[in-house]
């Protein structure tokens, strides 16, 4: 049998060659050591984290307030200049249930404010005179906020604090001066009063205190740079609280500085006289009750003097001014009155005192600054022979005060005054205005005698009488013709009314003659526009064209 090419067919079997043995070999062991650089890895990690939180942590302190209201365990953060400085760790009561004690960490950053000087207190919302405060609290809730007490700080460690209720009033790093106010008593005045300078807030109240002996009340006020450098050893504060309402010679004067001030009270200040050496400010400045209380106090130079007033000085009271050419010279201290053992006769003394240096310029340019009360007692004996007097002239007619006046009055016997001796003897003379103001109200009053008052009453009830008769009159005559002219009024006006009613006689003769003249408009409206149509109508007479077709009908019929 032949071998047939089949593709299909396997190629024949070959003898079976030996196969390679295989080797056996030992797979290579793979290094885990790496791996124990992982824990290794994160044990750096996680001491790194712990040192990091030691090396951040700060020292823990405690600090005691009234109550908890918004503090919170692990919530509450402690600030300063908005940075988290501190974490409350724990709220709870002290040992007398009157009060909280609050544990807190401060980090490393507030290691400084775990010393003596520090202040802490609860930031919350808050309105009172100043404005609203602590408005940012109402979302992020309440925190603590801590300030060095004064410019410099302490060494000395501290952990316990007793935090404050009240924000302080100014911040540690305000720049400024404090001073301190002596006053008889506080008046509306509280911690956050505004203290004024020509009208601008400078400054604020930040507290009060009664001095050791309880006689008055010492307040801390602080005054913003660079307006502090305007306190000086001449400088007076002065009360602005409320309205301060005086009447003298000038007519009515109403003075208040803001509405803050009328319902928390303020305090001014300005400089009377030449500015001195810079104040010191532990020294106590006095707190006048109002700008003319610090106004009059002595500047310069004091002359004391004394006038005798042989009449009546009712209206001139102690703080009276003394003036000479409308400038306030001085000022009345004393009004008593006194008996003159050789004339048996009782007489007014008044004491007042003089400030010569209130004569500005002028007292610069007479070199009286150099001068001693005694040299210008012998200025004031020259000026006196030469005719100088004091009287007493009225102020206000209205509340009758009075103020004395020097002046140098012509036409009087010359007189040789020597004296230095203090006080200085000054001569009165009376007063002019206050003679002639009794002068005219006694002609006043003479001719308001005169007046013949029991005849105009009399005249007056005989008027009366008169009216009376007159219209009783009204009353009978005059009452009844006006009602019956009414009442034929009232009939003409109803025959009117049914004359021209509808339907009546008068109507119905008016429609128709109006119809009728309709009727002859019309027929002269047609005329005249035949006339228009053919003008030669009127001589040749009516055409056959103008015939209407009512005459000759339509045409084909």
């Amino acid at each position: 049998m032949s071998q047939t090419n089949d593709p299909e067919l396997p190629e024949p079997l070959h003898a079976a060659s030996p196969k390679p043995m295989p080797r056996v070999a030992r797979r290579p062991k793979r290094s885990l050591a790496w791996v124990w650089f992982i824990p290794f890895a994160a044990l750096l990690i996680g001491l790194s984290i712990v040192w990091r939180n030691i090396s951040q942590q700060g020292p823990k302190i405690t600090i005691s307030f009234q109550s908890a209201t918004g503090i919170e365990n692990g919530k509450t953060q402690i600030k300063y200049r908005d940075v988290v400085i501190g974490l409350v760790s724990s709220v709870r009561l002290n040992s007398t249930q009157d009060g909280v004690i609050v544990e807190a960490s401060l980090t490393k950053d507030g290691e400084a404010f775990a010393h003596a000087g520090s202040r802490f207190w609860v930031v919350r919302p808050r309105i009172g005179f100043g404005g609203v405060s602590g408005l940012t609290t109402l979302l992020s809730g309440s925190y603590i906020e801590t300030d060095f007490h004064g410019s410099e700080r302490s060494s000395v460690v501290q952990k316990e604090f007793v935090g404050l209720e009240q924000p302080p009033p100014i911040a540690s790093n305000r720049p400024g001066s404090l001073f301190v106010l002596r006053a008889q008593g506080l008046g509306s005045l509280a911690p956050g009063a505004p203290i004024f300078y020509r009208r601008i807030q400078v400054g604020l109240v930040t507290g009060y205190s009664l001095n050791d002996a309880g006689q008055y009340v010492d307040l801390n006020v602080f005054v913003d740079a660079p307006y502090d450098k305007f306190v000086d050893a001449s400088t007076r504060f002065w009360n602005e609280s409320g309205v301060d309402l005086t009447i003298g010679p000038n007519g009515m004067h109403l003075q208040t500085e803001s509405l803050v001030s009328l319902i928390a009270g303020g305090i001014s200040f300005a400089t009377f006289g030449k500015p001195k050496a810079l104040a010191d400010a532990t020294q106590p400045f006095k707190l006048y009750a109002s700008y003319n209380a610090a106004a009059i106090v002595p500047q310069g130079v004091a002359v004391p003097i004394l006038m005798r007033f042989d009449h009546s000085v009712r209206g001139l009271s102690v703080g009276a001014p003394v003036t000479f050419f409308g400038v306030d010279l001085g000022v009345v201290d004393l009004v008593e009155l006194d008996f003159d053992i050789v004339t048996r006769r009782f007489f007014t003394k008044v004491n007042a005192t003089l400030y010569p240096e209130r004569l500005g310029t002028v007292y610069l340019e007479l070199k009286l600054s150099s001068q001693t009360p005694e040299d210008l007692a012998l200025s004031l004996s020259e000026m006196v022979s030469k005719g100088l007097r004091a009287q007493l002239r009225s102020s206000s007619i209205l509340t009758g005060q009075l103020y004395v006046n020097l002046a140098d009055v012509p036409n009087l016997p010359m007189i040789n005054v020597e004296q230095a001796t203090l006080p200085f003897n000054m001569p009165t003379i009376p007063s002019d205005d206050l003679g002639s103001m009794q002068a005219q109200i006694g002609n006043i009053i003479a001719k308001i005698d005169k007046i013949p008052f029991e005849k105009i009453a009399a005249d007056l009830d005989e008027m009366v009488i008169e009216i009376k008769r007159l219209s009783a009159n009204l009353d009978k005559s005059v009452t009844p013709k006006l009602a019956s002219a009414l009442s034929q009024i009232e009939s003409t006006v109803k025959n009117f009314n049914a004359l021209i009613a509808p339907g009546s006689p008068l109507t119905s003769n008016t429609e128709a003659v109006l119809e009728d003249l309709r009727n002859s408009l019309k027929s002269l409206r047609s005329l005249t526009e035949s006339l228009q149509a053919n003008p030669d109508s009127i001589i040749r007479g009516r055409s056959s064209q103008t015939y209407s077709r009512e005459t000759l009908g339509a045409p084909g019929q």
